[in-house]
């Protein structure tokens, strides 16, 4: 069979791709459904094989696919992080996950609180479910990452029923880790001359627009009902803006929590959190130290650059233009990616294995001719092949557990719709561009390769 084909693994060995050689015959009386079978076997291929697909190709010896899946393990699904879950009207101030459209109406409608009143409580992480190779090896799963809540302004935390209370009256903001509570300073229209700059210790509502060259400080979150121009927006908290963000390429908007917006154009963006964004991102500088999501109506992502920590989600990403968009994902030095020592031992083995099993099919096929069989060799190859096979799965088990480690937190980008060509992604020093377009992908970084795979 090595003649005719390879066999190619794909996420983290949880698919196996069985690659027909280019330029070659296949002999339909060599390629048996036992005999293919068998080989895939030899490979150490067991889970999740898809027998009605390993007997088509047989029968039909497939040569109009030169690759073909032949088995099919499972990921490991990691468990749910700890999280701050608010204790009233989590309708209207929860924030919004990956999948969840942005609701602009319910962002604008803040609960005030009293002192004393819970406010939200510590969602504990949870277990995972562990995944299995192709190989049937597991692959362990991690536990969500516990949460260290901090006292937030005007907050208090109880350890011993993770509930936390105001200290406090005035308005709620929730950030990934503290819960704070602030007064609020209210603006009736547009920011003018009459106005001026804001610097304020809570919140800052603004009803309507805030022109270019206007400034706004607030030790809380900003939201703002109208459309932002070239302005600079500061806050140490949340940044809410109802209508949009034209910036011109002049201005900047900073937060140390999350930026929400219906769109945001030619604007300069940093959110020490996510960046969360209704319609699209064109020609826009957008940095997120944990996410940037763009899935609400067309959901697109187009010039300039987003950089983001954990995760980018679009709708699209480029454009039928083609108009230079980058991509970049930040490494996270605490996990570096790095190879396995062992895959040149694996390989190594893999090879021994090979090897044993065709001798051994050597001597088979003389025994049949020559009605001799060795029994004695023949035992002696079968125990090198089981000692040679449990080595190989002790390594392929280190492997797993290292890839988990990994893998577990791992940066990556997510297109539903389109990726379109003339988009550069870039993983920590790593780069691709892409060249033709893909439909519903994820990209990620797997042994020093970035790889794109349809979903």
């Amino acid at each position: 069979m090595d003649q005719w084909f390879n066999i190619k693994l794909l996420e983290k060995e949880t698919i196996a791709i069985l690659v027909k050689k280019s330029d070659v015959e296949i002999n339909p009386e060599e390629v048996t459904f036992d005999r293919l079978t068998t080989w895939i076997h030899s490979k150490g291929i067991k889970y999740g094989l898809q027998s009605d697909v390993i007997r088509k190709v047989a029968v039909n010896n497939d040569t109009n696919h030169s690759q073909i899946e032949i088995a099919k393990g499972r990921l490991p699904v990691h468990g749910e992080p700890a999280k701050l879950i608010p204790a009233a009207d989590a309708d209207i101030i929860k924030n919004n996950s990956e999948n969840e459209k942005v609701d602009f109406k319910r962002l604008f409608i803040i609960p005030t609180v009293s002192f004393g009143q819970l406010i939200a409580r510590k969602r504990e992480a949870t277990e995972g479910t562990p995944g299995i190779t192709v190989f049937g090896e597991p692959i362990p799963a991690k536990r969500g990452k516990d949460l260290r809540v901090k006292n937030g302004e005007n907050t208090v935390f109880n350890e011993e029923n993770l509930g936390i209370y105001a200290a406090a009256s005035g308005e709620v903001s929730y950030r990934s880790n503290c819960v704070n509570v602030y007064p609020v300073y209210r603006v009736d229209g547009d920011l003018s001359l009459k106005t001026g700059h804001i610097d304020f210790v809570g919140n800052v509502h603004v009803t309507g627009d805030v022109p270019s060259g206007f400034k706004i400080n607030a030790q809380g979150d900003v939201r703002i009902e109208g459309l932002v121009e070239a302005a600079e927006i500061v806050a140490a908290g949340n940044i809410v803006v109802g209508g949009g963000v034209l910036g011109q390429g002049k201005g900047s908007i900073r937060c140390r929590g999350n930026f929400t917006s219906l769109y945001i154009n030619q604007g300069n963006i940093m959110a020490g959190e996510n960046i969360e964004v209704a319609q699209s991102i064109l020609h826009s500088n957008c940095e997120a130290g944990k996410n940037i999501v763009c899935i609400s109506g067309k959901g697109n992502i187009a010039g300039g650059t987003c950089t983001a920590e954990n995760m980018i989600t679009a709708n699209e990403i480029g454009n039928e233009t083609y108009s230079k968009t980058l991509i970049y994902m930040k490494q996270n030095e605490k996990q570096p990616n790095q190879s396995f020592a062992g895959d040149e031992k694996i390989k190594e083995l893999q090879l021994n294995l090979e090897k044993l099993q065709q001798l051994k099919d050597a001597l088979v096929r003389q025994a049949g001719n020559s009605n001799r069989l060795d029994q004695g060799t023949v035992s002696k190859i079968d125990n090198t092949i089981n000692q040679t096979a449990a080595k190989l799965s002790e390594l392929y088990m280190e492997k797993n557990n290292f890839a988990s480690n990994e893998q577990s937190h791992s940066s990556h980008v997510i297109i539903k719709g389109t990726l379109h060509p003339n988009v550069e992604i870039s993983m920590g020093k790593y780069k691709r561009i892409v060249q033709s377009p893909f439909q519903s992908a994820k990209v990620y970084m797997e042994e020093k390769e970035i790889k794109i795979y349809s979903l």
